[in-house]
């Protein structure tokens, strides 16, 4: 479908948008740490700095970058997609001695869209920014979200935040059924409305039950099995 290449990083991009509106953190003043190029961080950085947040920090396996003014993330991709697909000898910041600090800096947004298990026991208490949203799988470890929750960081899940991939995924089985290829214009608005829906739904769960948005997608997902059983005749 056009669109897949884009979709998981541009539901990061929704999420968090439909976050900082909660947060009242407004985007044109806004800073975030992207932790992963891949294709997910990259293009959650791309489209979030096109909405005005500044990207003072991105990183991959070769080394974590950082500047106070904010990183060029069209030229920070390019570069990338010119040096092997990493970003070993950018020079649009400077170069983190230990690439694990870019998730302890002075930002709005931390985005970890790289491997699990990053933001651990040993690192939680020193996260500084208002709002985590989780491009990778399980990046959060199950006691470092307890140490997150503690300090009254907002945490969009990655069940959720990086959902944006498998509804457009969805959409391309939607398509090859009717046998019609939808716009790219088309995709993204769709998912775009799906991903702020279910954004919505977890975030109105979380202050119906007073629990994290993690556990709040955990009861809207149940709530919907639970549902569907019940109309299927299942006791």
């Amino acid at each position: 479908s056009l669109g897949r290449t884009e979709a998981t990083g541009r539901g990061v991009m929704v999420s968090a948008l439909a976050a900082m509106q909660k947060l009242k953190i407004n985007p044109f003043q806004a800073t975030c740490a992207v932790q992963g190029f891949g294709n997910v961080g990259s293009w959650a950085a791309l489209l979030l700095e096109e909405r005005g947040l500044k990207i003072v920090a991105i990183s991959d396996h070769t080394g974590a970058f950082y500047n106070e003014k904010g990183i060029n993330i069209p030229d920070a991709v390019a570069y990338r997609d010119s040096n092997n697909g990493n970003l070993e000898g950018f020079t649009g910041g400077v170069k983190l001695e230990n690439a694990m600090d870019l998730l302890t800096l002075e930002v709005d947004v931390l985005v970890p869209a790289a491997v699990e298990d990053v933001i651990t026991v040993h690192n939680a208490n020193d996260i500084k920014a208002k709002l985590i949203v989780e491009g990778a799988n399980g990046p959060t470890s199950a006691k470092a979200d307890a140490i997150i929750n503690e300090k009254g960081i907002m945490a969009v899940p990655d069940i959720l935040a990086n959902a944006g991939g498998v509804t457009v995924s969805y959409f391309e089985w939607v398509q090859n059924r009717l046998g019609y290829k939808w716009t790219a214009d088309r995709v993204n608005r769709r998912s775009d409305r799906i991903m702020k829906d279910a954004f919505d739904n977890v975030y109105e769960a979380s202050k119906k039950y007073d629990v994290p948005l993690r556990i709040a997608a955990y009861i809207v997902a149940i709530d919907k099995v639970a549902k569907t059983y019940t109309y299927r005749g299942g006791f």
